[in-house]
């Protein structure tokens, strides 16, 4: 089936989307099924206007051992090398052309990481345009953004193609660049090797920029006789993260003596970076460190843990054998540290050649739950496994220090009515306003790590409503008959609060916080209600009143359920919008002072009855804003 008559995916690779089968991808493997036969049956077409396949003879990564090399692309010098200059043979090009259609076939099942295996492999035997086109497209599908670029880069450097074909590529290098950044590597000793997510990158300073996939990375920077410089650092698409890679001497060291049992001269590995080649010795830096032998092709040693002590000598005596599999851990978070059969093998992305058999594998970070898989490795396998860490909420890692706050809020104030007698008598003749006004508060408190806190509040309020025309009564003095009537009150509320609260303040996310918070206490203020009134005489005259002031004084019990939802200023500072309710239970209430007397027309002297100004229970809404500061 050729890969041009599958479903494409829906559209183009960003850093936001899960890659899927572009369709730019497919057609730039559209040669994978024209011209796979002709491509590894015959030989290189000689250089025209681009230079001709590259023989590369670098081991693949997973061959190699850890750390990774970088596979598919040109030899150091760059140059390419004519087809005539570096025949292959007609068993090298039929064995490259098994691994080619193993690799298509994979490709076809979307088995991305396998497929890039056999493609690798046939070109390591025999270059091809299809197969160089083809281990891109599993880079990319891998989001191993910056080997893709240099794999597509490799495709236009030393291929001859259609034009349709190199506008295709093009395309996808304009794109892949953004997707790829570039560590600066600064300040550290000449000859330092570098090492970025577990992969090699050659020794300080580098030769050319050092390319990576945008995301998080794990730079260890190591010369021997120095303290190894690590350090974590997120690389964006198209952008230069510089990284101090300043080494410092060893102040406190030991030495390490590792040897190859049966006499073979293999490289040596300590904490991913080749150091020399056995038998070797050298100063280390005091601590766990992991050793490894890599050979030819598959000969080399698991991770091994080689303790050095400081002023002392530590020797490993290590046999080289064929490693029948390899292993690639993607850990999560990136700096992860990763453990094989219990060896620190280092942190982030591991990739390294393994026996056969069953292994351990361990993940552990800082505020993370411990990850343990148990693989079992066939022999020639490679696989790869993706460890995310689930984050344990209980670490202190997590737990946020105790703070101190302070927080002033202004808010209206709504209440359907302040209640009292004076509002049972407004009937269908009476009109009567909201209660409108404004309230103000500090808090000042002590919140724990979790959220949860406590403290105390203080505030004032005001509040006024208007009744018209509401049934009332004035009693003449001497007369036993009260005069019917209406009255017209204004009245206004102020006072003070204080009480206690009890509150959580929780996170939806690192910029917006959200508190809920009970406060109770009291309020201790004064109804101020200024009165007129029309009655009736006992003649049958309508008469008006004049305005008349009575002062009630008011306490109450309070309690002030609220809710807010605020933005993070800084480290500081939040700033919140809130919805606070206001109940008032009523200790000792206001009355109307029925010693006040004010004229009666021709009835003499009257007064008004003792009626309350405020209900047992008053209901208050109140919307409003508020600033925090944590110290």
């Amino acid at each position: 089936m050729d890969l041009r008559t599958r479903r494409g995916g829906s559209r183009p690779l960003s850093l936001a989307r899960r890659p899927r089968a572009a369709p730019r991808l497919r057609a730039l493997s559209v040669a994978v099924a024209v011209a796979a036969g002709p491509a590894l049956a015959q030989p290189a077409p000689p250089a025209t206007d681009a230079a001709t396949p590259v023989k590369e003879g670098a081991a693949p990564a997973a061959e190699a051992g850890a750390p990774a090399s970088r596979e598919g692309t040109a030899p150091a010098t760059g140059a390419a090398v004519p087809a005539e200059e570096a025949p292959v043979s007609e068993t090298d090009r039929q064995v490259a052309r098994l691994h080619f259609e193993k690799g298509l076939t994979l490709l076809r099942e979307e088995a991305w990481g396998p497929a890039l295996a056999e493609f690798l492999l046939s070109r390591k035997l025999f270059p091809t345009r299809v197969a160089t086109n083809n281990a891109a497209i599993a880079l990319r599908k891998l989001q191993r953004y910056d080997e893709a670029l240099e794999m597509f880069e490799t495709f236009l450097r030393d291929f001859t193609m259609p034009a349709a074909e190199r506008a295709a590529a093009q395309r996808e290098i304009a794109e892949l660049r953004a997707l790829v950044g570039t560590l600066d590597i600064t300040n550290a000793e000449p000859g330092a090797s570098i090492v970025v997510s577990g992969e090699e990158r050659g020794q300080y300073p580098p030769v050319k920029p050092i390319r990576v996939a945008a995301g998080a990375h794990v730079i260890r920077v190591f010369k021997e006789g120095y303290e190894p410089v690590e350090t974590r650092v997120d690389v964006a698409g198209g952008q230069t993260a510089t990284v101090n890679a300043k080494l410092r001497r060893l102040t406190r060291s030991g030495r390490l003596r590792v040897v190859e049992r049966a006499g073979k001269t293999v490289d040596v590995l300590v904490d991913n970076v080749v150091v020399g080649q056995t038998p070797w010795i050298g100063a280390l830096s005091v601590g766990d460190h992991m050793v490894a032998l890599r050979g030819a092709g598959k000969l080399g040693t698991q991770p091994t843990a080689a303790p050095v002590k400081p002023q002392e000598l530590t020797t490993l005596s290590l046999l080289a054998e064929d490693l029948d599999a390899s292993l690639r851990v993607d850990p999560t978070p990136p700096g992860a540290s990763v453990w094989i059969n219990s060896v620190n093998v280092g942190n982030g992305v591991w990739l390294g050649r393994l026996k056969a058999g069953t292994h351990r594998v361990e993940v552990k970070a800082d505020g993370f739950v411990t990850g343990t898989r148990t693989v079992t490795l066939q022999k020639g396998q490679r696989q790869s496994l993706d460890m995310r860490l689930e984050r344990d909420e209980d670490a202190d890692i997590w737990r946020k220090p105790p703070k101190i706050t302070l927080d002033v809020s202004a808010s209206f104030l709504l209440a359907p009515t302040l209640g009292g007698e004076i509002t049972d008598g407004c009937d269908s003749g009476c009109s009567s306003s909201l209660g409108l006004g404004a309230l103000g508060m500090i808090h000042g408190g002590y919140e724990l790590g979790s959220g949860i806190g406590v403290g105390i509040e203080l505030g004032g309020l005001f509040a006024a409503q208007q009744l018209d025309k509401r049934s009332a009564t004035l009693r003449p003095v001497g007369y036993r008959d009260p005069l019917d009537g209406t009255a017209s009150d204004t009245l206004r509320l102020g006072g003070f609060l204080a009480g206690a609260t009890f509150g959580y303040h929780f996170d939806f996310g690192e910029r917006f916080p959200a508190l809920l918070r009970l406060g109770a206490g009291v309020l201790v203020g004064e109804v101020r209600d200024e009165r007129t009134g029309r009655f009736r005489t006992t003649g049958g005259e309508w008469f008006n009143t004049f305005p008349v002031v009575d002062f009630a004084s008011a306490t109450y019990f309070y309690a002030d359920p609220e809710l807010r939802l605020g933005l993070q200023l800084g480290e500081r500072w939040e700033v919140s919008g809130s919805l606070k309710l206001l109940l008032l239970i009523g200790l000792s209430k206001p009355k109307w002072d029925r010693t006040i007397e004010l004229s009666a027309s021709t009835d003499g002297i009257g007064t008004y009855e003792p009626e309350s100004l405020m209900g047992d229970f008053v209901l208050m809404f109140s919307p409003g804003a508020s600033l925090r500061y944590q110290f």
